[in-house]
């Protein structure tokens, strides 16, 4: 049985981004990037409930405005997404790639991160 997304899962996504749902033009074309999952502060963010209970191979097709990444990821490092500067809104594809479970070891070091960024994320 392959693993769903949940709490303190190592979960690793690739990602595309583009102007429109129908072309990824942007960047990232099958790029990964990866975190725990469930660490935040606050709770799960808003990217953390749209991937709940996801599976390797399920996708999320999600619509961003530049100034609200910080409110929609907010734990979680965004700086993997170099936008160009004059984009102010994009979708962003997401596909589950991989669902682990987090050792103790990523967890703490994941929650000192997080800790250390204050209010928003850095982007470490």
């Amino acid at each position: 049985m392959r693993d769903k997304i949940g709490p303190l899962k190592k979960i690793r996504l690739s990602w595309a981004a583009g102007r429109t749902p129908q072309r990824m033009d942007l960047i990232g074309d099958g790029s990964t990037f990866q975190f725990i999952y469930g660490i935040g502060k606050e709770g799960l963010s808003p990217l953390e409930y749209a991937l709940a209970d996801k599976k390797p191979g399920e996708d999320l097709l999600l619509h961003l405005e530049r100034e609200k990444l910080p409110e929609v990821f907010e734990h979680v490092d965004t700086s993997f997404l170099d936008l160009p500067e004059d984009i102010d809104a994009f979708y962003l594809h997401l596909c589950v790639e991989e669902v682990l479970p987090a050792d103790s070891r990523e967890v703490i070091k994941a929650m000192a991160e997080t800790a250390s960024c204050g209010d928003h994320c850095c982007g470490h």
